[in-house]
């Protein structure tokens, strides 16, 4: 039988998820029963806590798992509102709250809203792999703005403009970012917005890892500087349910109704079950835990940025959120990729190289996850102390 390769171009261009990668062959030397520590992934080890599993439990049993709205049940959405007013002390219609399959369910309807062929997307380089693939996929351009440790990782208001071209519609930020976990502060996000906003473009905001913010940081979102801003969240990181693929878009009233149709069309709607799971995780007492279990991400967070020094990895910005250290290579080290094969394959301590998320210095960085318990972050740090590429 013959075979056709007309496959799209679009497709034969997407980079390879070196994070995963790393993953799949971590998995496989598990397999073979090598010891192996994950730090590759950006997952909490904590399990989903049991109120939410409870609901998303009794959902299923009582019969209340089919089909809900595409913008999602109104139960969550008016949760999430008040979530926005509890904690950000925003005012947020819960019309404007579209609930998605994940963060990426959110930024495919943004892509496709925001989006004709050709429309430029301002993205920082170092950022998250997935987001240039989105915008292509809607024949949109990435355009990178390198960003390094004098800006925190971050994008300023001068650098966005530099970068701004005459194909330019959006601007795409993340706060805390990934795999830096640095943030915006008030004003340079205020500067951010209103560039955009001089320039007739859309600010767009990834916000996932708020929640899990150190020290001074508080949460601060997009809206605050922007009512206009199309915000992006999500249930898998301060919330835990990675694998329930359950996320948020907040959106300007006039844009609802086209990313309903968007929704209804591309995804009919998200997970009804893990919709009744994330309405219990907005309970006083599982935010009480949640914020436990942040706490105990900053200690692991300060543990990993003691010890990485005496292994031979700088670490040039101190992260303020998530659970990710940027750390740099020594400079007698091979480049990154090189760097994490190796130290794979030698010691069974899995690590993202940077080149999985930009290309600006990125062989000469590598991200950790501190998402896992304290004791596989001491042997780790024990391996590494022993490695030598």
């Amino acid at each position: 039988m013959n075979k056709r390769h007309n496959y799209s171009l679009r497709s034969q261009a997407i980079r390879p998820f070196k994070a995963m990668t790393v993953l799949a062959r971590a998995n496989q030397l598990e397999t073979e029963g090598r010891s192996v520590i994950h730090l590759e992934v950006g997952q909490p080890d904590f399990p989903v806590l049991e109120p939410i599993v409870s609901a998303a439990s009794a959902a299923i049993s009582q019969n209340k798992a089919g089909y809900s709205d595409a913008n999602g049940l109104p139960a969550l959405r008016l949760k999430i509102a008040q979530y926005y007013a509890d904690y950000y002390g925003l005012n947020i219609d819960e019309r404007r709250v579209i609930i998605t399959a994940g963060a990426s369910g959110a930024l495919a309807l943004v892509a496709a809203l925001l989006t004709d062929p050709g429309d430029g997307w301002l993205l920082t380089d170092p950022g998250y792999p997935s987001n240039r693939t989105f915008i292509e996929a809607f024949s949109g351009v990435p355009q990178f703005c390198p960003v390094g440790p004098e800006t925190r990782f971050q994008l300023s208001a001068a650098q966005a403009a530099e970068c701004w071209q005459a194909s330019t519609k959006n601007l795409l930020l993340a706060s805390p970012a990934n795999p830096t976990g640095t943030s915006l502060d008030q004003q340079n996000l205020a500067d951010l917005a209103g560039l955009v906003a001089s320039r007739g473009g859309h600010l767009v905001s990834d916000e996932i890892y708020q929640g899990l913010e150190y020290g001074a940081t508080s949460r601060l979102s997009a809206l605050s500087v922007d009512h206009q801003a199309f915000v992006i969240n999500s249930f898998s990181k301060f919330f835990g349910m990675t694998g329930w693929r359950l996320g948020w878009l907040v959106a300007p009233e006039d844009a609802i109704d086209s990313l309903i149709r968007f929704a209804q069309n591309l995804f009919i709607c998200a997970s009804v079950p893990a919709q009744h799971g994330a309405v219990a995780a907005f309970n006083p007492g599982v935010l009480d835990q949640l914020h436990h279990q942040r706490d105990i991400l900053q200690t692991r967070r300060d543990f990993v940025l003691a010890e990485l020094p005496g292994v031979g990895l700088s670490v040039p910005i101190t992260p303020d959120g998530a659970f990710y250290v940027y750390a740099k290579l020594p400079d007698d080290a091979p480049a990154c990729e090189d760097y994490c094969q190796t130290l794979l394959e030698l010691t069974g301590v899995a690590i993202t190289p940077g080149t999985d998320f930009g290309d600006h210095n990125a062989t000469r960085y590598i991200r950790l996850s501190y998402a896992q318990p304290q004791h596989q972050l001491e042997q780790a740090l024990e391996r590494l102390a022993g490695f030598r590429p």
